[in-house]
């Protein structure tokens, strides 16, 4: 029986600092094709009229000022240790968006915020809180272009070998469903619930949603689906 391979689709640098928490035996082959590119908008960013951030990614950390030391609330322990190392007064506010709004709602006295974000959101955290009475604005700072998979990454699904994908975001697994050219072999790891809702329609082998949505999870799943895959 052929052994598991691994393709990433996570963007650079995301996806080598997740195969960097693999063991040896799930780097060795493994295939990196990103299916969104991350890019800077350009957008000058002032923070003077905020007294903190929301960052929902560690995306926003690496495409925002440097924070010396002014708060920053934080989607999960990645983002929020990114934002500590560069600067940032960093707390982690839940393990997804919908948390974070969760615990900052109703808090007007830590506003008002800015929300350093990407061009596409699945929650308009700042609609939401604003809502709830805490002052919050958003300035997108980075773009997520759409990529194509690889011809390595095609080969590699339509070869003899089950196809361990672990899908970051609902936003990357729509667009594996739409790119993938094969995925009878695949073994799809769904960071969430909504993610995996994005691949209901495909023929795959099997499908797995992380425990929790942080890497550390992914990367715990990604070992186990590893250690358990048999294929006939």
């Amino acid at each position: 029986m052929p052994q598991p391979r691994l393709l990433l689709t996570r963007p650079h640098p995301g996806a080598a600092q997740f195969l960097d928490r693999l063991s040896p035996a799930l780097r060795d082959g493994a295939v990196i094709s990103p299916l969104i590119e991350i890019a800077p908008t350009g957008v000058e960013v002032d923070l003077a009229p905020f007294a903190g951030v929301i960052f929902t990614s560690a995306n926003g950390v690496a495409h925002a000022p440097k924070g010396d030391g002014r708060p920053a609330f934080c989607v999960g322990p990645q983002t929020t240790a990114a934002a500590a190392k560069a600067g940032w007064q960093a707390q982690m506010a839940g393990l997804d968006a919908q948390t974070l709004i969760a615990t900052l709602s109703g808090q007007p006295q830590i506003g008002p915020l800015l929300h350093l974000a990407g061009r596409h959101r699945r929650a308009d955290v700042a609609a939401i809180l604003g809502a709830s009475g805490l002052t919050v604005d958003v300035a997108t700072i980075y773009e997520q272009n759409l990529l194509p998979l690889s011809a390595a990454a095609q080969t590699l699904l339509n070869g003899p070998s089950p196809v361990i994908v672990p899908l970051f975001s609902p936003r990357s697994a729509q667009h594996f469903a739409r790119e993938a050219s094969c995925t009878e072999r695949v073994i799809a790891l769904s960071i969430s619930p909504a993610a995996a809702q994005a691949l209901e329609a495909l023929p795959l082998y099997a499908h797995d949603v992380a425990a929790e949505p942080t890497g550390e999870a992914m990367a715990e799943a990604v070992e186990k689906l590893f250690r358990c895959t048999t294929l006939p």
